[in-house]
């Protein structure tokens, strides 16, 4: 793989993991509950059953959960024309409607957290005109969890994939790094 490939691929990594992260929820002034500080394992179920879902972990601290949120809300404000952030029983919801190349996004998703270790977020998509052949509509799912401190070889910021039929080559970057100039 080239340079500039594995460079592509960790910004699309970036970037699912940053929504994986929940940041769309981020932009607005809703009390964002706080993600306790450790390791947090990131699972998308994939649309065919046939495949293992998509693993990736990122270590977290207040300082990157902190940057997440900036980045989010300036990524939001940048790219939607519509960003609505509600608390609703105790429920995140976040309407959003957002310019992606030549397409329209809009999106609905809710998210419920278990405290500070884990939540589950629910995705209702659609796409007018359809982006990069996806259909129009499209649903998807992601749980969030803490699952202990992060590891020796890891320090805040640091996101990694874990290896799948999908994904065979792990592929590692630090958050922090990549998002401290573009925040």
């Amino acid at each position: 793989m080239s340079r500039r490939d594995r460079l592509r691929a960790r910004r699309r990594l970036a970037w699912a993991l940053l929504g994986a992260c929940g940041l769309v929820s981020l932009a607005s002034a809703v009390d964002f509950p706080k993600r306790k500080p450790g390791l947090w394992e990131i699972t998308r179920p994939m649309p065919d059953p046939r495949f293992p879902p998509q693993v990736q972990r990122v270590c977290l601290d207040a300082a990157t959960d902190a940057l997440l949120y900036k980045f989010g809300m300036g990524a939001g404000r940048n790219l939607c024309s519509k960003l609505d952030v509600r608390n609703v029983g105790g429920k995140l919801e976040v309407d959003s409607v957002c310019k992606l190349g030549n397409s329209q996004m809009s999106s609905h998703t809710e998210m419920s957290f278990q405290g500070d270790t884990s939540y589950h977020e629910d995705i209702a998509v659609h796409y007018d005109p359809p982006l990069l052949g996806k259909t129009n509509d499209s649903k998807s799912t992601q749980d969030g969890k803490w699952i202990g401190a992060c590891g020796a070889d890891m320090k805040p910021g640091d996101m990694v994939t874990v290896p799948s039929p999908m994904n065979p080559m792990p592929l590692r970057l630090n958050l922090n790094e990549m998002l401290k100039d573009g925040s």
